[in-house]
C-alpha cells in the first residue's frame, strides 16, 4: 500500500463534486436523506451516485481534471502509458450504512484468469475524512484475514491491489458521510482486452468502454 499526497487546489475533485450534488459539505449527505441498509445490488442507487455519473457524463470539467491529475500524479508511476478506468467509481458511506454491500475481491466481478494476468493496480481516493468505520477494510495479503481500516482523507490518494485482496465495509458508526472515488490502473504492457462485463452497468472491459489509454 502507497500513500501519494497531492494539491487540492490544482486538482479539485472536491468542489467540483459540491457543485453537482448541490451541497457545500459531502460529510453530511446523511443530513439530506438516509437509505435502508445497502446489498450489493443497490449500494450504486442513491440520488448522489446517480447525480454523480449524469454529470460526469455532461460536465467535462471534472474529466479535464481527472486526467491531468492521472497525467501528473499517477502515470509516472508506471514509466509507460496506462490503461485507466474511464469514470471512477463513486462511493457514499453513510452512518449507519455500508458502501459497499459485501466484502469480496475484485477479480471475483470479473475473469479471474484475466484479472489475475492483468494485475490491476487500485486507487483510493477520498474526498471526505475517511476513518474507522467509515472507510474500506482490507486485508495486508490475500486470504491473511486480518482487517484493517484505510484511513486517509482529502488530498491523499491511497494505492493498492483490490482485486486480490478481500475488502468491504463495516457498518458506519461515525457521525459523518463518507465519500470517496476509486478506480482502477494497468500498464499497457499487461493489457488484455476482456469482453467480461462491469457487474453495475454492463460495460465491456475493453478500451473505449470501461477504460482508456494515456
Amino acid at each position: 500500500m502507497r500513500r501519494t499526497t497531492y494539491d487540492t487546489k490544482e486538482y479539485p475533485f472536491k468542489n467540483i463534486i459540491n457543485n453537482w450534488l448541490d451541497t457545500k459539505d459531502l460529510s453530511k449527505l446523511h443530513e439530506i436523506r438516509q437509505y435502508k441498509h445497502f446489498d450489493r445490488e443497490h449500494d450504486q442507487s442513491t440520488q448522489w451516485h446517480k447525480m454523480f455519473y449524469t454529470m460526469i457524463r455532461i460536465d467535462k470539467t471534472f474529466s479535464k481534471v481527472y486526467v491531468n491529475f492521472l497525467t501528473d500524479i499517477i502515470k509516472p508511476r508506471f514509466n509507460e502509458e496506462i490503461v485507466y478506468q474511464k469514470i471512477p467509481t463513486f462511493r457514499i458511506h453513510l452512518p449507519g450504512n455500508v458502501s459497499v454491500g459485501e466484502f469480496h475481491k475484485d477479480k471475483d466481478y470479473r475473469n479471474k484468469e484475466w484479472a489475475e494476468k492483468v494485475r490491476e493496480v487500485n486507487y483510493y481516493l477520498p474526498l471526505t475524512k475517511a476513518y474507522g468505520t467509515n472507510t474500506i477494510w482490507a486485508e495486508s495479503k490475500e486470504d491473511k484475514g486480518d482487517f484493517k481500516s484505510i484511513d486517509s482523507g482529502y488530498g491523499e490518494c491511497v494505492e493498492w491491489e483490490a482485486s486480490k485482496l478481500t475488502h468491504g465495509n463495516k457498518d458506519n458508526v461515525t457521525s459523518i458521510t463518507r465519500v470517496s472515488m476509486d478506480f482502477r490502473i494497468i500498464p499497457k504492457s499487461r493489457y488484455i482486452e476482456s469482453n467480461h462485463l462491469t457487474i453495475n452497468t454492463k460495460v465491456p472491459f475493453g478500451v473505449g468502454g470501461y477504460y482508456e489509454v494515456l
